[in-house]
């Protein structure tokens, strides 16, 4: 990673030197590090090939290490212990300001790994790997999601992250009334890259669902989860997985009525 290449994906590091950017090549390695630990080794070394990729990979790298970077670059360790630079140019920022910098660089970063992400679903070397089977685990993997679902304007992956607990527990009952295997299914095609019009459709109710939960609408949860159901029903040729399911058999499980012909009749 060279300065220019640096100051390009950060401008707000723009200097007349390389003083800040040789402070920060330590934070450099631990942003490439991350960048690695979310490709993959393979896909990793492999980067350089597609010049999207690379681009998504170098603005994550840079991110991450001018947000790491930021609450110290104005320390320097003298024989008395750590100082502050200053000089009579420059005042030191207030700390207000440095925490709306750092917040408005993990917005940034957060939109960029949503970026990546979205543009590694179906690559070949990427969907097998741990990161990809964890991510995509659940189908509320991106930020932007909140806006649309959440009814959250301003969400972020951060946010998402906090929201984590929230939308587990809302999956477990999307599963209790799909089934885990067909919830599974679908997180796989999106995770593929391979999702049908009827699977979209059906993510799309399920994060309806998802969201009324998590946003403590129990009563539209209720009834986003009962027409997801009825969908599936009328639809049920296209789902084999639900349709093999316990899932729907007690969804479509009809009590024992009384005829009067029947061997056994049961009066009560």
């Amino acid at each position: 990673m060279t300065r220019e290449e640096f100051e390009y994906y950060v401008p707000s590091s723009v200097m007349p030197d390389d003083v800040l950017f040789e402070r920060i090549s330590e934070q450099l390695c631990e942003g490439e590090s991350a960048v690695k630990s979310l490709l993959g080794g393979e896909l990793y070394d492999a980067r350089e090939e597609d010049r999207t990729l690379l681009h998504l990979c170098n603005r994550m790298a840079c991110l991450t290490a001018y947000k790491l970077a930021i609450p110290h670059l104005d320390l320097v360790l003298t024989d008395n212990g750590f100082g502050v630079v200053s000089n009579q140019n420059v005042a030191p920022a207030s700390a207000e300001r440095v925490n709306r910098l750092i917040q408005q660089v993990q917005w940034s970063l957060d939109d960029t790994i949503d970026e990546l992400l979205n543009y590694l679903r179906g690559n070949a070397k990427w969907v097998d790997t741990y990161t990809a089977r964890g991510v995509f685990r659940s189908l509320v993997w991106s930020g932007w999601q909140q806006l649309v679902y959440f009814g959250v304007p301003n969400g972020h992956r951060s946010t998402l992250d906090e929201l984590r607990p929230k939308i587990s527990a809302a999956e477990a009952k999307v599963k209790h009334c799909i089934s885990p295997e067909f919830y599974d299914e679908l997180c796989d095609a999106v995770r593929m890259r391979t999702a049908t019009a009827e699977q979209n459709k059906a993510i799309h109710k399920i994060l309806m669902t998802i969201g009324a939960d998590v946003s403590g609408d129990s009563s539209s949860a209720h009834f986003h989860v009962k027409q997801l159901v009825a969908w599936l029903d009328g639809n049920i040729r296209t789902f084999p997985t639900y349709a093999n399911s316990t899932a729907y058999a007690a969804n479509n499980f009809e009590p024992y009525k009384n005829e009067k012909d029947d061997p056994c009749y049961f009066f009560g």
